[in-house]
This record gives structure tokens, C-alpha cells and sequence, in this order.
């Protein structure tokens, strides 16, 4: 006999970035060497849509999705000339205690999204988070430029040598950057095997709290 039923998203708390941590945490804890990406959509000076995936760097501490890029790639040169940008965060196989026993596929993602860049200030907290093989990317890779794969190669092997020799912390470059994605809704989607959908929808109101309401999928 064919299966149907209806998702259903219980228990969310007050703010969309508290149910974000707790799904993020719960694929961590599963999947504790994993690494979280989020699809990242801007807008070139042609109104063309580029999409990319980019890994997810955290939190800040007014409670906003940070994206890190460097100053010299099409992502940078887009978001600053629109700020505008859609962000898409995918967990498959989620289990998360307060939502049941079965897993289920989560999406989340961030509408009337507005990209504002961190002061300078701020940047090197989110370079020391980086991991050394990020870092290494920022210094010595020219991103979207061809290259000869085994000089590069050699290049990263002697640049990660002489680190280990110094022992000295890698310094931030000017081009490393970061941004804050300041969301108007976050909308909420979960499923299962042969279910439909339940979305919760957070709504910014403009006193700047948030509103949670079911919307039909």
C-alpha cells in the first residue's frame, strides 16, 4: 500500500538562529569529521545568477551566518555591488531529539538575505578559526587562475614545510575578508520518506523580534 504523511516541525524556539544550532549540532554529533556547506546565490553587474558552494564558518555574535572570501574573487566583487544574496543550508539524514526518532532532511534558508561586511577589527578572530589548509589557500592560491597543478603542488609542500620550521602563526592577508548574511525570514523546511513537507517560517518584525508560523510547503 502506498505511504503518505505530513511532516510535522514541534518544539522551535524563539529565535531562527537557535534551531540552526541545534541542527547543526545534531549533525555534528553524528558526523563529528564533517564540514557543513551552504549554497551561497549572487548577482553579477549582467543580473546573472551565480551559485556556489562554500563551506559554513559560524556564528556571530549578533547572531548572523558568516561567509568568508577573499577581496579579489567574483563572490566579493558581486555582494559588493549587490548586496542582496540568497543562502541555501542542506542536512540530509538529521536527528534531532525534539523532532522524533526518524531522520529526516532539513533545509534551511535565509530570505531578503543582506550581505554587510565585517569591520577589519573583527576579521582576524574568523582567520585564527580557519583551518591551516584554508589559510595556506588564502596566501599562496590564486583563485580562478590556471595553473600547472605540480608547480602548485610544490609550492603548497615547501610553503606547508617552511610553516613547520618557523612554528610561527600565519599572518592574515589584506585580501581575506568576511561578511554577515542579516536575514529578514529564515524559512524552515522538513521531510521525510514519503511525507510532505512542514516548513516553519521566521519573520523579522519591525520591532526586530521574530514571528514562527507553519507555511504550507
Amino acid at each position: 500500500m502506498e505511504q503518505s504523511s505530513v511532516a510535522h516541525i514541534v518544539d522551535y524556539p524563539d529565535e531562527p538562529i537557535d534551531l540552526l544550532q541545534q541542527l547543526l549540532d545534531a549533525v555534528k554529533k553524528h558526523h563529528p569529521n564533517s564540514q557543513q556547506y551552504m549554497n551561497l546565490a549572487t548577482v553579477d553587474d549582467e543580473f546573472a545568477v551565480l551559485n556556489r558552494t562554500v563551506l559554513y564558518r559560524g556564528i556571530s555574535a549578533d547572531k548572523c551566518i558568516i561567509y568568508v572570501t577573499q577581496r579579489f574573487t567574483r563572490n566579493y566583487k558581486n555582494i559588493k555591488a549587490n548586496a542582496k544574496c540568497g543562502v541555501t543550508i542542506l542536512m540530509p539524514e538529521v536527528m534531532l531529539p525534539s523532532q522524533g526518532t526518524t531522520p529526516s532532511i532539513w533545509q534551511v534558508r535565509l530570505l531578503g538575505a543582506t550581505a554587510v561586511e565585517l569591520p577589519e577589527s573583527e576579521l582576524d578572530a574568523w582567520w585564527n578559526r580557519e583551518l591551516l589548509s584554508a589559510k595556506i589557500r588564502d596566501i599562496i592560491f590564486p583563485c580562478g587562475q590556471p595553473v600547472d597543478y605540480d608547480e602548485l603542488k610544490a609550492k603548497h609542500d615547501q610553503f606547508l614545510k617552511e610553516y613547520r620550521e618557523n612554528g610561527k602563526p600565519l599572518q592574515r592577508p589584506p585580501t581575506f575578508t568576511a561578511f554577515k548574511f542579516e536575514a529578514q525570514r529564515y524559512d524552515f523546511l522538513k521531510v521525510g520518506v514519503n511525507q510532505i513537507a512542514d516548513r516553519v517560517q521566521y519573520r523579522r518584525q519591525a520591532n526586530g523580534k521574530w514571528e514562527a508560523m507553519h507555511v504550507a510547503t
